[in-house]
């Protein structure tokens, strides 16, 4: 695959952001309003769903994601709960309150590979608080077979 300078331009979300409360700006995301992050289009996931302390993203495992094993690296579970984690989280936050992720926490349950089809990670907050935010989430199949599971806990602070 080549790779342009074009495909490394993404635009910077940090001022919107700071103008947005985090679910104003998630849904702009969802709408098209603003392209996705340059690590969402480099792993092919899309986030398909959004509402006040709740995150969906999507992909599809295919070659592209695969380790030496033949199945997708830890690295796509990993980077899917990530993203709907933070998302989940960033969707309580106020406008000009952002985040950073402390620590996750991941259980890998089976392999994905281009056959599993589409999966889905769900993600919730648990608790929003003044400093610290938790959430949890889960990347099951169509069919709802679990592949991952995990948490995160983020702190809170200003938008600089």
């Amino acid at each position: 695959m080549t790779r342009t300078a074009e495909d490394e331009k993404t635009e910077d979300g940090a001022e919107p952001r700071r103008a947005l409360s985090g679910l104003e700006y998630m849904r702009q995301l969802l709408s098209g309003e603003r392209e996705a992050s340059g690590m969402a289009r480099l792993m092919n996931m899309r986030l398909v769903e959004v509402e006040e302390g709740r995150a969906v993203f999507a992909v599809a495992p295919d070659e592209r994601h695969y380790n030496g094993l033949g199945i997708a690296h830890g690295g796509l579970a990993a980077t899917l709960l990530d993203s709907a984690l933070g998302c989940a989280i960033n969707t309580a936050m106020p406008a000009g309150r952002v985040f950073t992720t402390l620590e996750m926490k991941i259980n890998y349950v089976r392999p994905m590979r281009r056959e599993t089809g589409e999966v889905v990670c769900e993600a919730r907050v648990l608790h929003a608080g003044s400093r610290v935010a938790t959430a949890e989430g889960r990347v099951v199949d169509a069919a709802g077979k679990l592949y991952a599971h995990g948490t995160a806990t983020c702190m809170l602070f200003r938008a600089r």
